[in-house]
């Protein structure tokens, strides 16, 4: 088999979400029923990777013996959907057991793989273009994916995606980014899942077209390979919260130390003191430093450092939109609200407000 450039990116794919596989199957870190729901979910997308670059482009001649085979094993799709809403609802502890009642949504992949074994029995050779059932496959699987995407964007009709957040969200390590990300990327490849189908359905002839088959290898291969980049970068945007999974800490007591934290932070502004630590924290309000740490990744989805540079930068706009503090430099306000850095400062601050401390002083005062 000669591989083109994208059929190699196709292989590259597979590898990697075989390994991103076997890692949220093993790991220890987080929550284990959430690893092993992701885990099935991108085994079953590996299902999907293998068969678009058995059936696609010019590949399909050397996978001719397997064509029953790969049409049943394309009915995994319809576990897609299930799973991608079962993780959206376990991540944000929906939580949703599998059980009776849950394992209806999981009856349209049985009933098509017995339909399909039953109608297909006597068919040798099968050739799966040749299928007559194999528009009408296609059309139900679409459908019934888009239907649980929409599910699951209303289980997180709480949480904002946008473009200029989600970038935000990433570099602070905001928890629900990783759904976000989860979501627009399997939303990106069902759209190119309807396009390959709309073109394949026009032109009428075996496999994707070189130009759809291309644009979707690339489309994997850059999803897989972001969601392992931010894993590596940013594990805090999916482990922080697996840390607490054994905490005895009682939602009254969480809420007690929660009011504990945001009335010291309104009135002694201890992020104003650049040496701020976890620790000093801790002590300062009494609270054992892993409880501090648990009650701010809990109910802020961030980090320590990330809490604190949220207060400093809300500090430093109170200051700049302030017309009695117009005469301060801005030198003299990051150092004033804990920063050390000029450098680092305007970072945080553009990240923040998506302007410059100037130009959000100019704006504010006028």
């Amino acid at each position: 088999m000669i591989l083109n450039f994208f059929s190699f990116l196709t292989i590259i794919s597979i590898f990697v979400t075989m390994m991103l596989t076997v890692f949220f199957f093993i790991t220890k870190r987080g929550f284990t029923h959430d690893n092993k729901i992701l885990a099935s979910l991108l085994l079953i997308f590996n299902f999907q990777i293998f068969y678009s670059f058995a059936t696609s482009a010019f590949d399909y001649q050397f996978f001719m013996d397997w064509h029953k085979s790969l049409f049943l094993l394309r009915q995994t799709s319809f576990l897609i959907g299930p799973l991608i809403y079962f993780y959206v609802n376990s991540f944000l502890k929906k939580k949703e057991a599998f059980n009776f009642r849950t394992a209806v949504h999981f009856i349209p992949f049985a009933v098509s793989v017995i339909f399909l074994l039953v109608f297909y029995r006597n068919d040798q050779p099968f050739i799966i273009w040749k299928s007559i059932l194999d528009l009408y496959v296609t059309i139900l699987i679409l459908s019934h994916n888009l239907i649980y995407i929409i599910f699951s964007l209303l289980s997180m009709k709480s949480t904002t995606i946008s473009l200029r957040g989600f970038y935000k969200n990433i570099l602070i390590s905001h928890h629900n980014s990783w759904l976000q990300l989860l979501l627009i990327g399997f939303i990106i490849i069902w759209i190119m899942n309807l396009n390959s189908f709309a073109l394949y359905m026009i032109i009428k002839k075996p496999g994707w077209c070189a130009y759809t088959a291309s644009i979707y290898a690339l489309t994997v291969f850059l999803f897989i390979n972001i969601l392992t980049f931010i894993l590596l970068i940013k594990p805090d945007i999916y482990f922080i919260l697996g840390k607490y999974k054994s905490s005895k800490l009682t939602d009254s007591d969480k809420s007690v130390y929660l009011q504990m934290l945001n009335s010291y932070m309104e009135t002694q502004k201890p992020y104003l003191n650049p040496d701020i630590t976890l620790e000093s924290l801790s002590r300062d309000i009494s609270v054992n430093p892993r409880i501090l740490s648990q009650i701010i990744n809990e109910n802020f989805n961030k980090n320590f450092k990330s809490y604190i540079l949220e207060y400093r930068i809300k500090e430093s706009m109170r200051i700049l939109a302030d017309s009695k503090q117009a005469k301060l430099t801005i030198l003299e306000i990051l150092y004033q609200v804990g920063f050390n850095s000029k450098s680092a400062f305007n970072n945080q601050f553009k990240l923040y407000t998506n302007l410059t401390p100037l130009e959000y002083r100019s704006r504010a005062i006028g």
